[in-house]
Order: C-alpha cells, then structure tokens, then sequence
C-alpha cells in the first residue's frame, strides 16, 4: 500500500481533496475521454479557382464552409456577370515523378526508376500511392478497426467486472480495503 495521504487540504480553495485513481483516457470508455471520430464536415474558409464557362475568365473565390457553402454552388463570374461558373482544383497532381531519377522528400532517397521505388516502399513496410485514391474508404477502415478494438476492450472489462474468479477482489474494493 502506498503512504499517500487518502485526503489533503486544497491549497487554491482550502476544501478537502481526496486522492483517487482513475484508468487512463486511452482505456476510459466515458464519453468525455473518447477519442473523437473522424469527421467528412467541412468547416472554416477555403480559396478555390472557378473558370467561366462563357468567357474562360478564371478567378478565385474564398468558399466559408461553415455557412454551408460549397464549392457546387453556382459562382458568378466577375467579368461577364454570367453564372455556372465550374470548379478548378487548384493543385494539380502531375506526373513529374516519373522523370526519373529524382530525389523523393517523403521517402528521403534518390529513386532511379518506378520498380526502385516501389522496392523502397516495400523494404519500409509503405504502400506506393499510384493516382487517386478513397480518403473516405481509409477513415472508414481506421473506424471499424477502432470499433472493433473498443469493443473488445468492453467486453474484456464486463468478464473483469463479472467474473466469479474476482468477486474476492470486487468486495474488497467495495469495502474499501484497496
């Protein structure tokens, strides 16, 4: 047993303090300590290109998310006032990669060839990114695994808290022995 006191005098308000272990957040399953899930909402400001489709003028425009705007909302276009304005994303992935060799920032190596870095990524456990890919596919595996783990932490705190094997150790809790 440690020597800790099981009260001390608050030195802020002077009330009584009791000293109480509590689980780590991590393995807490009270809402306040959940990890928040993953989130598809968009929220804040984001600056988009937008091309007229009258006039091909291109021009950008500053989308506020949390009033609900998206970038399909109709855009007038700032030189001939016409709507039906199309979205341009305004980073393009381009295909300069492939001009080999040329040193990847991500990956820290100097890649000679495609079959170079695909042999990298596989010596460091990565999976190569080749074009688009589902972000919502991903964050949906992440959830199902955390759902997954979370419910087999629950499961393993009900056989703790209902096991016949603890009840010796349950009473001694609830009189306050430990």
């Amino acid at each position: 047993m440690s020597s800790r006191p099981s009260t001390v005098d608050c030195a802020d308000c002077g009330e009584t303090a009791t000293y109480r272990i509590s689980i780590s957040r991590h393995q807490n399953t009270d809402a306040k300590f959940m990890t928040k899930k993953y989130s598809t909402e968009k929220r804040g400001l984001s600056m988009h290109q937008f091309e007229c489709r009258e006039c091909s003028h291109m021009f950008e425009e500053i989308i506020d998310h949390s009033k609900g705007e998206s970038v399909e909302d109709n855009q007038d276009c700032p030189e001939c006032s016409a709507s039906q304005c199309k979205w341009r994303p305004m980073a393009r992935i381009d295909r300069w990669s492939e001009e080999f060799p040329y040193y990847d920032r991500g990956l820290g190596v100097m890649l000679k060839n495609k079959a170079h870095r695909r042999e990298i990524c596989k010596q460091r456990g990565l999976t190569p990114v080749e074009g688009d890919y589902d972000a919502e596919e991903i964050f949906s595996g992440f959830d199902s695994k955390r759902e997954a783990e979370e419910k087999e932490y629950n499961d393993y705190v009900n056989r703790l808290d209902n096991a016949p094997e603890f009840a010796a150790y349950r009473k001694a809790k609830e009189q306050g022995r430990l």
